[in-house]
C-alpha cells in the first residue's frame, strides 16, 4: 500500500528518490522511532519504495528489525559527510536526481550535508506525505483507542486527588503519573493546565500559580501507544463556578456536542468547523473562539486534515482528528471541551468517552 501510494507520488511530483529526517513520516515509512538530533539522521526512499538510511553507529542496533536496503553508520568522531557520500554513491545519486523533501521538517543542517554529498536537485513533498498518512489503517486505530483510553482514565484516576490550592505543575504532574502508571509511552505534547484567568490562554502551560476556588482549570493533555497519540481537553471547576462560567460552558459543550453530530463520510470538513461556531456565535461569544475546531492525530500530534474554514476536503472512514471549540475571556477564564475522534462508514466514533458535564471539586 505504501509502496504503490509512493510510486503514484513519485511520479505526478516528478521526483525519483525521497529522503526523510527523524520525525512521523520517517517512523510511519521505516518503522524506527528516531529523534531529530545533533547527529545527521536520514531516511532514504527510491521510487521503487526500496529504503536506506544512514545513521550514528550508536543506532545501528536499533534498525536491525527495518527492512533496509543499504545501512551506513559513522561514528562521532568521524562525521557523516564520508557515509552519507557512499550511502548516495550506492543509491545511483547524479545531477538527475531529484529528492523529495518535507518542507516543514527538514533543517538546514540536513539540507547543507545532503547539498554537499551530491548534486541533486530538491522538491518539497509533504503533500504526497500527509496524503499517504491520512487513512488510519486498523492497528493505527488500535493503538490511537488504547492511548484515548489511557487520557480517560487518568483524568478519573487524578480528580479525586485534586485539591484548592494545588498549583497548576501538581495538577499537570497527577495526571502524566497516571498516564504513565496506566501504559502511556510519554506525552505528544507538553501537558496544559492553566486556572482562572490563565485559563484564557489556548496553550498556556503549567507554572507554580496556586489554584483558587471557583477558578475554572483548563486541562489538554496527551498519552502515546507505539507513538500514536490522543490528546484531550476537559475543563474543570475547583470549587462552585461563577453564573457565567456555567453559561458559557454549556455553549462549549453544545458548540462541541453540534461539531462531533456533523462528522461523517462525505461531509466537507470545515463544515465541521462551522457547527461549532455557529452555536458561539449565536450566543455572542465569535470573538473569543480564536482557533480551528480540530486537527488531524496520529503519530503526530498535529497533523492533517484540519477542521477549519476554507478546507473543503471530504471526510472518509479511517480519518482521525479533533474536536475541540473553546471559547477565552481575558482576564476571566477559559473553557474548552476536546475528544478524538475518527471518521466511520456508519457516521463517527468517538475515541475519548470521559463525561463533557463540567466536574466541581470539592
Amino acid at each position: 500500500m505504501h509502496t504503490h501510494t509512493l510510486q503514484n507520488s513519485f511520479k505526478s511530483l516528478g521526483i525519483t528518490d525521497l529522503v526523510l529526517t527523524p520525525g512521523a513520516s520517517f517512523r510511519y515509512l521505516s518503522g524506527l522511532s528516531m529523534h531529530a538530533s545533533e547527529r545527521l539522521t536520514l531516511l532514504f526512499v527510491n521510487k521503487s519504495g526500496e529504503k536506506s538510511a544512514l545513521l550514528p553507529e550508536l543506532e545501528a542496533e536499533s534498525a536491525r528489525s527495518a527492512d533496509l536496503l543499504h545501512i551506513e553508520t559513522y561514528r562521532d568522531e568521524e562525521g557523516p559527510l564520508r557515509a552519507l557520500r557512499n550511502l548516495t554513491q550506492k543509491m545511483g545519486f547524479t545531477s538527475e536526481t531529484v529528492l523529495g523533501y518535507e518542507a516543514q521538517t527538514i533543517r538546514m543542517f540536513e539540507y547543507q550535508a545532503l547539498t554537499g554529498a551530491s548534486e541533486v536537485t530538491f522538491r518539497a513533498a509533504d503533500d504526497a506525505l500527509t496524503a499517504i498518512r491520512l487513512i488510519k489503517r486498523d492497528d493505527e486505530l488500535a493503538k490511537i483507542r488504547r492511548a484515548a483510553q489511557i487520557v480517560d482514565g487518568a483524568l478519573e484516576r487524578s480528580l479525586p486527588l485534586f485539591k484548592v490550592g494545588m498549583t497548576e505543575l501538581d495538577v499537570a504532574a497527577e495526571l502524566e503519573y497516571q498516564m504513565r502508571k496506566l501504559g502511556s509511552e510519554g506525552t505528544p505534547f507538553a501537558t496544559i493546565a492553566c486556572a482562572g484567568p490563565r485559563g484564557a490562554l489556548p496553550h498556556g502551560g503549567p507554572t507554580l500559580s496556586e489554584i483558587k476556588r471557583g477558578d475554572l482549570v483548563v486541562l489538554d493533555y496527551g498519552a502515546k501507544i507505539d507513538g500514536y497519540a490522543a490528546d484531550t481537553t476537559r475543563t474543570v471547576s475547583f470549587g462552585v463556578p461563577s453564573e457565567e462560567a456555567l453559561s458559557i460552558y454549556e455553549v462549549v459543550k453544545m458548540a462541541q456536542a453540534a461539531a462531533v453530530n456533523a462528522v461523517k463520510p462525505g461531509a466537507v470538513a470545515q463544515d465541521v468547523d462551522r457547527a461549532a461556531r455557529k452555536v458561539i456565535q449565536k450566543a455572542g461569544l465569535g470573538a473569543y473562539f480564536t482557533h480551528r475546531t480540530g486537527h488531524g492525530l496520529g503519530l503526530d500530534v498535529h497533523e492533517y486534515p484540519s477542521m477549519m474554514e476554507g478546507n473543503e476536503l471530504i471526510l472518509a472512514p479511517g480519518m482521525v482528528f479533533t474536536v475541540e471549540p473553546g471559547v477565552y475571556l481575558p482576564n476571566k477564564f477559559g473553557i474548552r471541551i476536546e475528544d478524538d475522534v475518527c471518521v466511520t462508514e456508519a457516521g463517527v466514533e468517538v475515541l475519548t468517552q470521559f463525561t463533557r458535564e463540567l466536574h466541581v471539586i470539592d
